[in-house]
């Protein structure tokens, strides 16, 4: 099976970025992430 990237934009920021195939579901780069998690707790 081939796994192949994907283009998104971050839902918080508008950045574009990058994530492979099984992460398909991620809609905050890398930076927003932590801070989104901060928030939920």
């Amino acid at each position: 099976m081939i796994d192949y990237k994907i283009v998104k934009f971050c839902r918080l920021c508008k950045k574009r970025f990058v994530v492979h195939k099984a992460d398909a579901k991620k809609n905050y780069c890398d930076e927003c992430q932590p801070k989104i998690n901060k928030q939920r707790d």
